[in-house]
C-alpha cells in the first residue's frame, strides 16, 4: 500500500540562483496500527528521516544510470517514536520520473521508497537540487509496513547566513545602483 506525501524544497528565493551548497532532506511518517513491529516500525508509531544532499552533487560514472543516481550518505538520522535508532542506509538513490520519481534508502534488512514527482533538475549525471513541492508517496519494504507523513528539503541550519547575507548583499547593491541613476 502506498500513501500520499508533501515533499518540498525550501530555501530563500532571492538567494538560490546558482546557489551551491548542502541541503537538509527531512522525512516523517505515521506507520499503520497493524504493521509489525521490527527495527524500523512501531505498529501505529511515527518515524523521522533526515540525511544531507549536496545541491549539486559531483558523480563518479559508477553513481548513476539513464534514469537514477546514488548520492552520499551524509549525517543520516533515524528516529522512530522520538527515539534515535541506529541504523544507515547503504544508499540513497534518486530516481528520474520515467524511474517512478523521487528516492530510496536502502538498508541491509529494508529499504524506504519515496516516488512520485522527480526531484532534481538536469541530467542523472549531473543533477541539480533547487526549491519547489513534490508530491510523493512512501512505502517500508521489510514487511511491507506502510503509512503518510510529509517530506521536506531545505538548506542546512550553517548555510543560513550565508544564503541571508548574499541575499541582503545583492539587495543593497540594487538599491545604491537605483538611487545613483536617478
Amino acid at each position: 500500500m502506498m500513501n500520499t506525501v508533501c515533499c518540498s524544497i525550501l530555501a530563500l528565493s532571492f538567494c538560490t540562483a546558482g546557489f551551491a551548497g548542502t541541503l537538509d532532506v527531512n522525512a516523517s511518517g505515521t506507520f499503520s496500527p497493524t504493521d509489525t513491529a521490527d527495527t524500523f516500525v512501531t505498529p501505529g508509531g511515527t518515524f523521522d528521516i533526515s540525511f544531507l544532499v549536496d545541491s549539486n552533487p559531483v558523480l563518479s560514472t559508477s553513481d548513476y544510470t539513464s534514469v537514477s543516481f546514488d548520492v552520499p550518505v551524509s549525517s543520516f538520522t533515524y528516529t522512530l517514536d522520538g527515539v534515535p535508532v541506529s541504523v544507515t542506509p547503504t544508499e540513497i538513490t534518486f530516481d528520474t520520473l520515467a524511474n517512478g520519481g523521487g528516492f530510496a534508502l536502502q538498508f541491509p534488512t529494508a529499504e524506504f521508497i519515496f516516488s512520485g514527482d522527480q526531484m532534481f533538475s538536469g541530467l542523472t549525471l549531473a543533477p541539480v537540487f533547487s526549491t519547489g513541492k513534490y508530491s510523493e508517496s512512501w512505502e517500508l519494504i521489510d514487511v511491507l509496513d506502510s503509512g503518510t507523513g510529509p517530506v521536506t528539503v531545505t538548506p542546512e541550519p550553517s548555510f543560513l547566513p550565508i544564503l541571508l547575507c548574499g541575499g541582503l548583499a545583492v539587495l543593497a547593491f540594487r538599491s545604491r545602483k537605483f538611487t545613483q541613476v536617478r
